[in-house]
């Protein structure tokens, strides 16, 4: 493939995430606006949370991951995949960051988690998502599911994803992506949206106005 080629794909490519992106958070976007003003650096807060029906996935240790474990706390979840080249791993990485700066600023850690979603289950297996989780941070989950149970769930949360058509078996496809990351409560309801691009610091500040 030529030079001018990949350049322009890349381009187009960007192009479209970025167009998913802002479509799914356009009605997120329209609820805030509509809804009572709150004093958030990053954070796009729904005026009454979304309940989300139950679901079923599979964690990076082979357990089920359902509506239940997000009970109880806080939930950062970003919908992704492995192979993905530059998207996943800035989020991830700025999760990293919030992660830390919460710990270094007294909060606690224990009253949320991050959860990477990978919508691309034909490739990221249990056993590839912990060791890309582990890579970026130790106390991330990971979590993946049927076609079906994925689609069931990113429609239900407002996240948009393609993945590009190919050969059964093929490792040469790409998948595009919502970059938000979404906010759920400790009752599993959707509590908001961070859209993209990120800042960790203001993430932070957000997430520690939640958890004191």
């Amino acid at each position: 493939m030529s030079k001018n080629r990949t350049d322009f794909r890349f381009i187009l490519l960007a192009a479209l995430v970025a167009l998913i992106s802002a479509a799914a958070g356009f009605s997120l976007w329209k609820l805030k606006q509509e809804g009572p003003a709150t004093m958030t650096a990053a954070l796009r807060i729904l005026p009454e949370p979304r309940v989300l029906a139950d679901f079923g996935l599979v964690d990076q240790d082979g357990e089920p991951f359902s509506l239940q474990r997000l009970n109880g706390k806080w939930s950062l979840l970003f919908f992704g995949f492995t192979h993905c080249p530059d998207v996943c791993p800035s989020a991830l990485y700025d999760l990293h960051q919030v992660n830390q700066a919460v710990a270094a600023s007294g909060g606690d850690k224990a009253a949320y988690q991050v959860i990477f979603v990978s919508v691309d289950p034909e490739r990221d297996s249990p056993q590839r998502l912990k060791e890309y989780a582990d890579y970026f941070d130790p106390d991330f989950l990971a979590v993946t599911g049927s076609p079906e149970q994925l689609a069931a769930l990113s429609k239900q949360i407002g996240v948009a994803y393609r993945i590009e058509p190919h050969e059964p078996g093929s490792d040469e496809y790409t998948v595009d992506h919502s970059a938000s990351i979404m906010l759920t409560d400790p009752r599993g309801r959707l509590h908001g949206v961070f859209p993209a691009p990120h800042d960790a610091d203001k993430m932070v500040h957000d997430l520690l106005a939640l958890l004191n």
